[in-house]
């Protein structure tokens, strides 16, 4: 008997199937199929949940072409970066509330500075000596291509050097953010504006925020699949000296505008 036949003969003998996982013969592998994301087995790292989504290989260039299968199940990043979801005395909620009392470092004006690290040229000076454009962002930058483009804050993204280091620490990835739509750490993608998952390290008057570890302290520091979120590293603020508490109500809504 051929072993599509058989996979009817046992089909049929249990009833049918209860569930939609796709089976297909032609594909004797250890990747898992579906219909569905609850078709999905759970993954064995907690940081990441599995959605059904089409095989990049099996993505059409033609974009009017519509081919629902094959659907394998693949990992994505899931955690969340909402400093309200953690406990008030963590870390990451800790520097959130800090933040929140220092917003101020999110409004650096850059053309008394100069061309310092992450704003733009001057007009007159351009970047100051060992900087120069970065091919994205236009922003003056060294040429440490290991590390996120330098990025001038400003109001807009205030809290983001706080949120983009918890993810970090929490996956051991300097490439790692937190998109602010939906709180979610994310892989960043050059190119994107910052919060919205681009890659960018804030440097608020031309220095880079202190909450940062660099790539060999976080690969050093890493807490893998069984790390505690709790304790996830977020440096302290250049600025301040002792913990600020942002008062009542929840402690971000302020500053991210939720």
């Amino acid at each position: 008997m051929s072993r599509v036949g058989l996979l009817t003969v046992i089909v049929a003998a249990l009833g049918g199937p209860a569930c939609s996982i796709v089976f297909d013969p032609e594909r004797d592998d250890d990747i898992d199929r579906c219909r569905y994301d609850d078709d999905c087995p759970v993954p064995p790292d907690p940081r990441f949940e599995n959605i059904c989504t089409v095989s990049e290989e099996y993505q059409q260039e033609d974009e009017a072409v519509d081919v629902p299968f094959p659907l394998i199940c693949s990992p994505r990043p899931s955690v969340s970066c909402d400093p309200d979801s953690y406990d008030y005395d963590s870390p990451f909620r800790t520097r959130a509330r800090e933040a929140i009392g220092r917003l101020e470092r999110y409004d650096t004006v850059c053309n008394p500075l100069g061309g310092v690290q992450g704003c733009p040229p001057h007009p007159e000076t351009g970047c100051n000596e060992g900087l120069s454009p970065h091919p994205l962002s236009g922003r003056c930058d060294d040429d440490d291509e290991s590390t996120p483009p330098a990025i001038a804050p400003e109001a807009s993204v205030a809290l983001q050097d706080v949120l983009d280091q918890f993810c970090r620490s929490v996956y051991c990835d300097i490439r790692f953010t937190c998109h602010v739509r939906d709180h979610v750490c994310e892989p960043c993608a050059l190119g994107q504006p910052i919060s919205r998952g681009g890659c960018g390290d804030l440097y608020p008057d031309g220095v880079r925020s202190s909450v940062y570890q660099s790539a060999d302290e976080l690969s050093a520091a890493c807490m893998g699949r069984d790390g505690d979120l709790e304790q996830a590293h977020i440096g302290p603020l250049e600025d301040v000296v002792t913990a600020t508490d942002s008062g009542t109500g929840t402690d971000t809504d302020a500053a991210t505008g939720g």
